[in-house]
């Protein structure tokens, strides 16, 4: 092996490791200065399963609400970039969710009700006469 080779092949080991070193550095930075990164989750792995089964079923703190533990699901089902969604921005989520579905159920029952009286044939002729020579063809 030739000795220029390597040295040069070291010299570029050294200038990707404080390539590396620098990007962790800049990550670590940005995490750590933006608000959106700090999530309230964390995912938490044992060496035995026995562990993350104590630790699943194990009352974390005094108040049960404040300290949640469950199963994780598998990596791969994660959608990752929801993560940093913050608590209440999911909460109004759910609630503008919840109030779409009642008025979009709500206001589609009327017609559905409307049409379903109508449904049969004495129905829309007592509804509509004008339909009544339509209807007895």
């Amino acid at each position: 092996m030739n000795v220029h080779y390597f040295f040069k092949k070291k010299k570029y080991l050294i200038l990707v490791d404080v390539s590396l070193k620098f990007q962790i550095e800049l990550e670590k930075d940005k995490v750590t200065k933006n608000p959106k990164s700090i999530m309230p989750a964390a995912f938490v792995s044992f060496k035995t399963r026995w562990g993350a089964a104590v630790c699943a079923q194990t009352q974390q703190t005094r108040n049960p609400t404040i300290w949640l533990t469950e199963w994780a699901p598998e990596p791969r089902d994660i959608y990752w970039d929801n993560m940093a969604i913050p608590y209440v921005s999911l909460s109004i989520r759910r609630l503008v969710i919840g109030v779409a579905f009642f008025f979009l159920t709500f206001f589609f029952m009327i017609p559905i009700a409307f049409v379903q009286s109508l449904a049969n044939i004495e129905g829309i002729e007592k509804a509509a006469p004008f339909l009544k020579s339509i209807i007895e063809m």
